[in-house]
């Protein structure tokens, strides 16, 4: 099942498109996207953003030899 993560910027629109815009791009990078946008009253914008939530069921068996692996990967090439 997916899940999302979700947060909210107010802009004023005085600051110009350049401002929400740079605003809403630099959250992509980090994975948000826009959701919607809307008037909460006179010159102000409120932007929903959303992002995914990677869950996974955790695996013993792969925990286990991962754990194994760490534990002995610094003793291969040890033969001298």
């Amino acid at each position: 099942m997916d899940k999302y993560e979700t947060q909210y910027i107010i802009f004023d629109v005085k600051d110009g498109p350049k401002t929400i815009t740079e605003s809403i791009n630099t959250l992509g990078k980090d994975g948000w996207f826009l959701s919607t946008i809307i008037n909460v009253g006179g010159t102000k914008l409120c932007a929903w953003l959303s992002r995914s939530i990677s869950s996974s069921t955790p695996d013993p068996e792969a925990a286990e030899k991962s754990k194994l692996s760490e534990l002995w990967s610094d003793m291969i090439g040890d033969d001298d």
